[in-house]
């Protein structure tokens, strides 16, 4: 899977990823494509967190796999890094 544009010109690139630009999708989750967003977004939680309205502690726990988000709350996510939001699901 190519990688993902975020935010205009930085990339989203998966933390699984093998180098070729495939995801492992047995193990790359939601989180952490929203991490991987985040970072090439060069945003901090914080700064996330008052974009997508959920507390810093929320953004960790998404980013760390420990709390799934509903459909709307990815779309909010997506919206934070001007992508679409099936750029934050893997595969």
């Amino acid at each position: 899977m190519p990688q993902k544009k975020a935010n205009g010109g930085g990339t989203i690139k998966c933390p699984h990823c093998d180098g070729s630009g495939r995801l492992s999708v047995e193990r790359t989750t939601v989180g952490d494509m929203i991490l991987a967003a985040r970072k090439a977004s060069g945003m901090t939680q914080e700064e996330l967190c008052k974009k997508v309205m959920l507390s810093r502690a929320q953004i960790a726990n998404v980013e760390s796999g420990r709390s799934d988000i509903p459909l709307k709350t990815l779309q909010r996510f997506a919206d934070a890094f001007e992508c679409s939001p099936r750029d934050l699901i893997p595969g």
